[in-house]
């Protein structure tokens, strides 16, 4: 009786996620032609294949992801094609959400179209950084999307905008800051965490990833986390900017699974630290153990671990990197471990996190 239910359990499951691990096998199977092929430093029509496949399933979907309720309400309640400030102080959205969707409601008559704009400048900035930078091309496609990075933009739209603009201007932080700090003025636009992230960003640059910064960041975070309910005044501050943050500073606990993910996210902070050459990557390293803070705080308040995203998809380009460094034999043990672990975290995130689940599309 037993296993008659764990196997129903199993089935029901699987056919609710099924489609997703269709998306993967597709993707990854192409990135894997991509790097056969030997053209991971140039684009070709596989590489437009490979996007088309990330925006067209993001943007067919329906009622998917905690947020898509709101933002479907807002483009087509509050939206016109008439440019107007009214519009836009009624959205209480950033400046530049609100223009993406007066643009998008001028060049199309669908009611959807918000979710094809908002995947297409989201997608096209990671992946762009992705083929130029990482030298596992394949193990990055897949981290994407079993970090949960892919799937985080199906519920927090505009600040997975903004990480992926961010995420493209760290590659300018050093040859060329201007570029990198423009860029994240954008992003801004999109979320204002954004600046938060540059700024933070900009600091990280100077410190060396050591295992005494590891040390002050679990003390910050645990001292934060204590001290947060009493920074009332800052957070009267940041509503000013917009009175909409308010509530995202009022204590709001995370659950058991954001534990679990700070778990791993300590073992694979001791594993770059411990077991990679101390020169190698410094600055992704850096920022991933700044990304513990983020998580720490989010203890208290879930928003709050949200900004850890600017900072843990270095992981995308960090451990394909590291990894291409050793001995083929070592490389493909860790490789496989390190897919085994995500692939839970991926499979328990379409199940748990934010209504991943089922799949659905307005087409059908």
């Amino acid at each position: 009786m037993k296993m008659y239910l764990s196997n129903v359990f199993i089935k029901e499951w699987w056919g609710k996620m099924s489609l997703y691990f269709f998306i993967v096998l597709i993707v990854y199977s192409i990135a894997l032609i991509i790097k056969t092929k030997s053209l991971t430093k140039k684009w070709t029509f596989l590489d437009i294949f490979i996007l088309l496949v990330l925006i067209i399933f993001s943007g067919i979907r329906f009622n998917v992801g905690t947020d898509y309720g709101l933002y479907y309400y807002i483009y087509n309640i509050y939206i016109s094609k008439v440019f107007s400030l009214n519009d836009y102080y009624s959205t209480k959205q950033e400046f530049g959400y609100y223009l993406l969707s007066w643009i998008t409601k001028n060049i199309s008559s669908s009611r959807y179209g918000i979710f094809w704009t908002s995947a297409i400048i989201t997608y096209i900035p990671i992946y762009s950084r992705i083929k130029k930078e990482s030298k596992n091309f394949t193990f990055s496609i897949l981290l994407f999307f079993l970090l949960g990075f892919y799937t985080g933009s199906f519920n927090i739209i505009r600040q997975w905008i903004a990480i992926a603009i961010n995420f493209y201007a760290i590659q300018y932080i050093e040859e060329n800051r201007k570029k990198f700090v423009m860029l994240n003025i954008i992003g801004s636009l999109f979320h204002s965490t954004c600046i938060i992230a540059m700024l933070i960003q900009l600091v990280a640059k100077k410190i060396k990833p050591t295992f005494k910064l590891f040390a002050f960041t679990i003390v910050l975070g645990i001292i934060s986390t204590i001290i947060f309910e009493r920074m009332s005044f800052i957070f009267n501050m940041l509503g000013n900017l917009n009175p909409r943050y308010i509530n995202y500073f009022e204590p709001r606990p995370a659950g058991i699974g954001l534990k679990l993910l700070f778990v791993l996210r300590i073992i694979v902070i001791l594993y770059v630290l411990l077991f990679t050459k101390k020169t190698e990557y410094q600055y992704d390293k850096t920022l991933l153990i700044v990304s513990s803070l983020f998580m720490m705080i989010g203890f208290t308040n879930v928003f709050i671990a949200r900004i850890e995203h600017y900072f843990s998809i270095v992981l995308v380009l960090l451990l394909p990197n590291i990894l291409t460094q050793m001995e083929l034999k070592e490389r493909w043990l860790y490789q496989y471990c390190f897919t085994v672990v995500f692939l839970v975290v991926f499979i328990l995130s379409l199940i748990y996190y934010s209504d991943l689940i089922p799949y659905k599309t307005y087409l059908m």
